[in-house]
């Protein structure tokens, strides 16, 4: 599995105590693979391949270009495709 980063990507440290570690990713192609939450909580993550670096999986994917619409009802562009500009994740499954 891989995933191309379009921009540098600020990534968890899953290493270390929650909220206590961030590591950027390199724009560019990278392997990952999916793992458990190291935190505990029930959902998985994407990390580069052999570390505890990255994110949970849907934070990952909703910056990919896939559609995605907005959800929040205070938002003015509630219910339109969101626009993420020139940053994008491409997962390869």
């Amino acid at each position: 599995m891989t995933v191309t980063l379009k921009r540098p990507w600020e990534a968890i440290d899953g290493s270390k105590p929650k909220g206590q570690g961030t590591t950027k990713i390199p724009a560019g192609t990278h392997e990952v693979e999916r793992i458990p939450c190291p935190h505990g909580y029930d959902c998985n993550w994407l990390v580069l391949k052999g570390t505890l670096i990255g994110a949970s999986e849907g934070s990952w994917r909703q910056w990919g270009d896939d559609g995605a619409i907005v959800v929040d009802p205070s938002d003015p562009n509630y219910g339109k495709p969101i626009d993420w500009g020139e940053f994008e994740v491409v997962i390869q499954d």
